[in-house]
């Protein structure tokens, strides 16, 4: 129960640092309105924010051990449930899921490492 909380905190931490980044980078508005929101997190996913992922992962891995896979992929479920809701709610949009799980997928994989950098610093530092 207590790794399903620290999971539940990791995905409100990405939702969290995908706003900040929002708010930080002053991107124009997408035109379209079936992927607005899809689109403004894609744009808005820069090295600046795979960088604050790979940290938080890093601090995720280091202090709570937590599986590095889970932890990636609980920060970056933002952009899966957004591409679910306008598939969902915008029939014919997002008709190619998988190739886009596939994208976030990649996308997580700074998080993913810096979980996995955290736990290896972790066993080294409790090593000696």
């Amino acid at each position: 129960m207590k790794s399903t909380f620290k999971y539940l905190i990791l995905m409100i931490l990405g939702f969290l640092v995908m706003y900040v980044c929002k708010s930080l980078q002053h991107l124009p508005p997408s035109e379209g309105v079936e992927y607005r929101y899809s689109s403004l997190l894609k744009n808005n996913y820069t090295l600046l924010s795979a960088f604050i992922f790979m940290v938080i992962g890093l601090g995720a891995g280091f202090f709570y051990k937590l599986n590095p896979w889970y932890a990636g992929f609980s920060l970056i479920l933002i952009f899966p449930l957004v591409s679910l809701f306008e598939g969902t709610v915008y029939r014919g949009s997002h008709n190619l899921i998988p190739f886009e799980f596939a994208m976030h997928f990649f996308m997580s994989l700074p998080a993913v490492g810096g979980v996995y950098l955290g736990r290896i610093l972790n066993r080294k530092t409790n090593a000696t």
